[in-house]
């Protein structure tokens, strides 16, 4: 048995175990990986991302799988190593629930404490967006836009502006980040008064064909009011370029998302799944 890094060369081998929108993520700052194999035999996995935060550093597991469970211990050690290297403090993790009950007992083994909660993840399709009573008005302020409407240096800019008052939604790297990984078409933002960007709606398109909601965000007073605007330009745009059935994740990962997705899906509730976390020496 044998513990390999992942990386750009080697993830597609594996995407089939790890799901390819996760295995996207393989090459991107702060994402790491490692399986274990016999010979040419997928016997378990994990993938996560450092996050930094006010001087220390985090890991946020996305994705454990294990196939053989006698090579748990090998390849949690081989972790344990990788994040002391980090000076890690705290692992997190978040899996179904009705597929990881095996996940759930060598988590428990290797120290984890693990309760059951409601995802904060919520997948709705465009035509149930579209239905929804916001969309009632269609009425757009021209100060929102589709991102791709507005130069490079604006979107530059209003990511350096949401960067310095550590607000990166899901994008722990969003600085980092190539303006195409969101999607210009149905992303759209808010230009304030001197035509700078004072809010982001930024979706990405995951290799699965679901747009997934990265940041939401309004530096503006009447930040609720741009918010809904900016989710009705969104709902259009996506009409014109896509189907009806297309799926939208949303994440209600902070107080805003969780309100908007209470406001926009009152009935909407996320699958069951395991929280496992362990502090870090």
């Amino acid at each position: 048995m044998r513990i390999l890094k992942l990386t750009e060369e080697n993830i597609a081998g594996y995407a089939i175990f790890a799901g390819e929108d996760i295995a996207e993520n393989i090459g991107r700052k702060n994402y790491r990986g490692l399986i274990a194999v016999e010979e040419d035999f997928f016997l378990a996995g994990i993938i996560w991302q450092y996050i930094y935060t006010d001087g220390e550093c985090e890991s946020s597991i996305e994705w454990f799988k294990v196939f053989e469970p006698s090579v748990a211990g090998s390849l949690f050690s081989a972790y344990k190593q990788q994040i002391d290297l980090e000076k890690v403090k705290q692992s997190t993790l978040i899996i179904p629930a009705l597929k990881s009950k095996k996940e759930k007992e060598l988590l428990k083994e290797a120290g984890f404490n693990v309760r059951i909660n409601e995802s904060d993840k919520i997948i709705v399709t465009l035509s149930e967006l579209s239905a929804m009573p916001f969309m009632n008005s269609r009425k757009i302020p021209k100060q929102i836009k589709p991102i791709g409407d507005i130069s490079v240096r604006q979107f530059k800019k209003g990511i350096s502006r949401c960067v310095s008052i550590g607000k990166r939604g899901l994008c722990n790297d969003l600085e980092y980040l190539p303006v195409p990984v969101f999607e210009p078409n149905v992303s759209v933002c808010y230009l304030d008064s001197e035509d700078e960007v004072s809010g982001f709606l930024l979706f990405h398109m995951l290799p699965s064909g679901m747009l997934s909601l990265q940041l939401m965000i309004s530096l503006e007073k009447e930040a609720g009011a741009v918010i809904m605007g900016m989710m009705r330009l969104f709902v259009i745009k996506m009409e014109e370029n896509y189907a009806p059935d297309t799926k939208i994740l949303l994440d209600r990962h902070n107080e805003s998302s969780l309100k908007l997705s209470e406001k926009l899906l009152p009935r909407g509730f996320g699958i069951p799944v395991y929280i496992a976390k362990r502090e870090e020496s």
